[in-house]
């Protein structure tokens, strides 16, 4: 994960889930890739923490989206959502998993990065129209250097 994504999804969970510690966390294409550091370093030590991704590999807890059994206090998803092909259905299907907030973190310019395709840049009203769709109610959307911010719940 590139620095400031860690930034902003410190920032979420200092201004969101302080009172919530205990809190089931649910991360949304959580496998580490080389060095880079995970969310999981955020959260593993003051919540409950469950990495979920498409393929098996370091930080995944769970693989696939058919493998979730549980309801989470919490979704994340940090640098996902580009490589989403019709991210709008994506994030209605997430409303199943989480009982209190979603937090998406998107970039909104970076160069092109197929894993495997690389779909879309996201700006804030972008954000806020991708929530407004899946019913997701937007508590805050923001953006931050090259990445833009969603928070919301149900």
């Amino acid at each position: 994960m590139h620095p400031n994504s860690m930034i902003l999804m410190e920032r979420f969970r200092d201004d969101y889930l302080l009172s919530m510690k205990g809190a089931s966390i649910l991360d949304i294409g959580s496998r580490r890739f080389s060095k880079h550091a995970t969310y999981k370093k955020l959260f593993f030590k003051d919540y409950n923490y469950t990495g979920m991704d498409l393929e098996p590999g370091p930080n995944v807890d769970i693989v696939g989206y058919e493998n979730i059994v549980d309801m989470y206090d919490v979704v994340i998803s940090g640098q996902v959502m580009e490589h989403i092909a019709r991210p709008w259905e994506w994030l209605k299907s997430l409303r199943k998993y989480y009982l209190k907030y979603i937090c998406i973190i998107a970039p909104n310019s970076h160069v092109e990065h197929r894993f495997p395709i690389d779909t879309y840049r996201y700006f804030p009203d972008g954000m806020r129209d991708l929530f407004d769709y899946a019913g997701i109610k937007v508590i805050e959307v923001y953006r931050s250097k090259g990445d833009t911010v969603g928070i919301g719940s149900k």
